[in-house]
């Protein structure tokens, strides 16, 4: 029989349940045992899909109650099962109402019975995690129908996020972030609160004009508007959350004031930072080593372990196969993944349709396929085209 790539985490001091619980499960499935409850506690949120968690109920410095509430926290979709020999109806009510526990055994427990508890505690997980998967696929179109609908009305303010979005991912790879779902969100979610923002003040930034104190923070406030606007959608606090602090400075510079600073600021906000500012330090073609010397300027701004790592993975050399084509494209010739090099206008009124640096989705051709026919659009459009496939967002996803 193969080994699961499903996680177990036994929490317990006794050594003879982790010495027993060894020898049920540890063939075949990925188990991992602690006698300490937060050093538990650090695994798991190392370790968010972990499938099941048997605890205890006693420990020496920690209430099993507690620890079973933190996992809720840490690992939201593993089965928390609470071993223990107190028998009393208040101890069983605690561990169900308030440590959230999916199933409650009492000591000494028969191996048939664990083992029953344990493929009880899988069966629940896989279903949370697939309503969980079924959720994400949900809100990811149904965002990515927001953002398009948006990038129409605000197209200056989004056109970044389709590249911000490939470089997020990559980097995310190198890292060995598995679950880039929340990240994507976040890149993808980032322009929301300087779409809210009033155009004279964005257009006089984007100028690189001078800006009166009043506007400076107006314009530092955006990702608390953000955050505001996405704060109350169920599975999008977290993302608002890393929303909030993407304005963060390694240093603690930046807003919010007094914020985190170092490692206590979330991965994703730093990332998010990073390629943000990353970005707008760039030419047209995508960052070079100019940009990355523009940031050096304000170097302690940024995590040195992703500026290190972005300028190796992002000014590498592209392979030969891969080599970017420049084309002149008709609309009718346009393809998903090709990225927009310059602003698409209407023919006579010059209206802007979409911004340079758009990738191009099924929906936008068809979009741009509806402007020709009422408005007239200004052809041939040149787009940036990759031999290799560029990542696009699912259109049902």
């Amino acid at each position: 029989m193969m080994k699961r790539e499903e996680i177990i985490v036994v929490v317990d001091p006794d050594v003879s349940v982790q010495s027993a619980m060894t020898k049920l499960f540890s063939e075949h499935h990925a188990l991992s045992c602690f006698s300490d409850a937060e050093a538990a506690i650090e695994f798991l949120k190392k370790h968010p899909a972990t499938a099941v968690v048997f605890s205890c109920y006693n420990f020496p410095e920690y209430d099993g109650v507690a620890f079973l509430s933190e996992c809720a926290v840490v690992a939201p979709q593993a089965a928390r099962i609470m071993l223990t020999r107190e028998g009393s109806k208040d101890v069983i009510k605690k561990a169900l109402n308030e440590g959230h526990a999916f199933m409650y055994l009492e000591k000494p427990c028969q191996r048939a019975e664990i083992i029953s508890a344990l493929e009880a505690g899988l069966s629940h997980h896989r279903q949370l995690a697939k309503e969980r998967a079924l959720l994400e696929r949900t809100l990811s179109g149904s965002v990515k129908m927001l953002i398009e609908m948006l990038s129409v009305f605000h197209p200056e303010a989004f056109r970044r996020t389709p590249i911000i979005r490939q470089q997020a991912v990559r980097l995310a790879k190198e890292i060995g972030l598995k679950k880039t779902w929340e990240l994507e969100m976040a890149v993808m979610l980032s322009p929301l609160g300087e779409a809210m923002l009033p155009k004279e003040i964005l257009s006089r930034y984007r100028a690189a004009r001078n800006l009166s104190d009043e506007e400076r923070s107006i314009l530092a406030k955006a990702p608390e508007q953000t955050r505001d606007l996405l704060q109350n959608i169920p599975q999008l606090e977290r993302v608002a959350d890393y929303l909030y602090l993407s304005a963060c400075g390694y240093d603690g510079s930046g807003f919010p004031e007094n914020g985190p600073e170092g490692d206590k600021i979330p991965l994703v906000s730093r990332i998010l930072k990073f390629l943000t500012d990353l970005w707008y330090a760039s030419p047209e073609g995508g960052p070079d080593a100019a940009a990355f010397d523009a940031l050096m300027i304000n170097w302690r701004q940024y995590d040195p372990r992703l500026l290190e790592l972005a300028k190796e993975i992002l000014l590498k050399e592209k392979p030969a196969e891969q080599k970017t084509l420049f084309q002149h494209c008709y609309i009718r010739s346009l393809r998903p993944g090709d990225v927009l090099v310059d602003d698409v206008r209407t023919e006579t009124s010059f209206e802007l349709v979409l911004a340079r640096g758009h990738l191009l989705t099924p929906t936008m051709i068809r979009r741009l396929e509806h402007f020709n026919k009422t408005s007239g659009v200004r052809q041939p459009i040149r787009v940036r085209r990759s031999n290799a496939a560029e990542p696009v967002l699912n259109e049902t996803a």
